[in-house]
């Protein structure tokens, strides 16, 4: 069986940080960028996985949707990074879980 490709799409500061790793990554700046590596990569056989940044995910649900009807031995998935937003953290539920109070 031939070796198959992780590929991330994500912003600049990710995709390299993967490339130093040996990833391929495609550095997008908005989800229409994304769309457009999405699309190129439909007839691709040579990819396993596709991890997307966070931020762009639920906006390309759709894409993505097409992608793996296209080409279903291809798995995409959320790429949580630095820019994501965070949740808010309650302290006071959190401490008072850890001592068994909450």
């Amino acid at each position: 069986m031939a070796e198959r490709k992780l590929i991330v799409i994500a912003d600049p500061y990710t995709v390299y940080a993967f490339r130093m790793l040996g990833v391929e990554g495609y550095p997008v700046g908005n989800a229409e960028e994304a769309r457009g590596v999405l699309r190129s990569l439909q007839s691709r056989r040579d990819v396993a996985i596709v991890f997307v940044s966070a931020e762009l995910y639920d906006e390309l649900a759709g894409d993505i949707e097409t992608l793996e009807k296209a080409n279903p031995s291809i798995v995409v998935s959320r790429l949580p990074t630095l820019r994501e937003p965070g949740k808010p953290l309650d302290v006071q539920k959190e401490l008072l879980r850890a001592l068994g109070m909450g």
